[in-house]
């Protein structure tokens, strides 16, 4: 899963379908889901435990059996608590031509961010079969077959008549323009995170005073500005660990420590343990240990 880019450069696809599926348990590298956006749409399924959600400025939280769709262009990210969840990435106006006549029909679903809880989708006489074959055929899905294009689509129709059963998290106008303000900060780390980052910088990409960045980015974000950035910087040495391409020497350089222990100390506070336990422990998953 690829939820390190704020504006994912990836393109969600499973061969040249338009639709990915991201199975996310503790052993994700990237279990904890930092803020990003793109394009598509996002379905959250959550399988059990709880997924704490944060939409652009909104939160909520999410938990074993519910459904979130999120709009595209939403800058979201979560904090799973005891909690694995699986997500579809998909772009409903690329799946065929014809999704032109169903703009209208599908527009809520594809703007807006819809929290259905368990009890609400078990109440929808079809919705959660759909759902399970959504799911079931995306998980083994490999880039072919008429069979995914139905499951889509019967489940967007499915949705359509369960949206009244839905909470419909809508993004306001003023809540979108403020987050389109903040996103250039938001790219500015991704690219920039093994560099020095000053907070004056962050702040005039947004067109904010600082002050006024801080207090909106931490709306937005749910933490301030270098606090993010810590946290971003130990997503992607986590990542790279998780590769065992680079030692913890050289993760900690590449991710804008050139202090080992100030990195093993960040690395401790945010994923709970050292670098070193973490790679080992990352390595005896991919050998299956």
């Amino acid at each position: 899963m690829h939820y390190l880019d704020y504006r994912e450069q990836i393109s969600h696809r499973t061969g040249d379908f338009p639709l990915d599926y991201y199975f996310v348990d503790e052993h994700f590298p990237r279990y904890r889901m930092p803020m990003h956006w793109h394009k598509e749409s996002e379905l959250i399924r959550i399988r059990s435990g709880c997924l704490r959600v944060y939409l652009d400025d909104d939160e909520l939280l999410a938990r074993s059996g519910d459904l979130l769709c999120v709009g595209g262009g939403v800058i979201h990210g979560a904090e799973p608590e005891n909690c694995v969840y699986e997500c579809i990435v998909f772009d409903a106006q690329a799946l065929t031509p014809a999704i032109e006549s169903c703009r209208g029909a599908l527009a809520p679903l594809m703007r807006n961010n819809i929290f259905w809880k368990n009890g609400s989708i078990e109440a929808q006489p079809g919705f959660r079969e759909s759902l399970d074959r959504l799911f079931t055929l995306a998980a083994g899905f490999e880039g072919r077959g008429i069979g995914m294009l139905g499951a889509i689509f019967d489940f967007l129709q499915q949705a359509i008549h369960a949206l009244d059963a839905a909470q419909l998290r809508t993004v306001s106008e003023r809540s979108w323009q403020k987050a389109e303000q903040l996103k250039p900060a938001l790219e500015y780390i991704e690219q920039h995170y093994g560099e020095r980052v000053s907070l004056e910088t962050l702040s005039r990409l947004t067109g904010f005073s600082p002050k006024y960045f801080c207090r909106y980015f931490r709306t937005i974000v749910h933490r301030s500005p270098i606090d993010y950035l810590n946290y971003y910087r130990i997503e992607r040495a986590a990542r790279f660990l998780a590769g065992g391409e680079m030692n913890v020497a050289e993760v900690a350089v590449h991710c804008g420590y050139a202090d080992s222990s100030a990195f093993i100390k960040q690395f401790r506070k945010y994923k709970g343990t050292t670098p070193k336990q973490y790679m080992l422990r990352m390595s005896g998953d991919r050998n299956g240990l």
